[in-house]
């Protein structure tokens, strides 16, 4: 998604840098499978690492510890391969950083008591992970464009 909504000349300016989609689809997979564990079983203590793991990347995309499993263990392993993608990493840096606020806000309604709030807020970023695992849509990338278009 990202990708395809850049212009040549938006192409030229990002030469060097490197998206692995492989890697993006892992950091995925990992946030929708533990959160819908979490969900089903009641485990805001999922949540809460999930969140944590989200923000901890954005801050810090050597730390993503998903991304570090995907890199330390199954790429290695040869049980995955890598996708490399000319393009900017920001994008993917935003959404991850607005679903980990999203679903940090349903952790804290889930520690206080409202489940309700809590874990709706958690499904939300379910369904964006899973939308973007199955079908590339990045809900997270197309705000941030919308916000640099915006800036312009």
């Amino acid at each position: 998604m990202a990708r395809d909504m850049l212009s040549a000349a938006g192409r030229d300016r990002l030469a060097g840098q490197r998206v692995d989609r492989t890697a993006l689809r892992v950091n995925q997979g990992f946030i929708v499978g533990l959160l819908a564990i979490g969900f089903v079983l009641s485990q805001p203590w999922l949540a809460a690492l999930v969140a944590t793991v989200m923000l901890v990347g954005t801050a810090a995309p050597g730390a993503a510890l998903f991304q570090q499993i995907y890199h330390r263990l199954l790429k290695p392993t040869g049980l995955l391969k890598a996708d490399i993608q000319a393009e900017d990493p920001a994008p993917h840096r935003f959404a991850q950083g607005l679903g980990g606020t999203v679903l940090a806000l349903g952790v804290l309604a889930l520690f206080a008591g409202q489940a309700i709030i809590g874990w709706s807020l958690v499904i939300v970023v379910i369904a964006l992970a899973a939308i973007n695992l199955a079908f590339g849509f990045c809900a997270g990338c197309f705000v941030y464009f919308q916000i640099q278009r915006l800036q312009r």
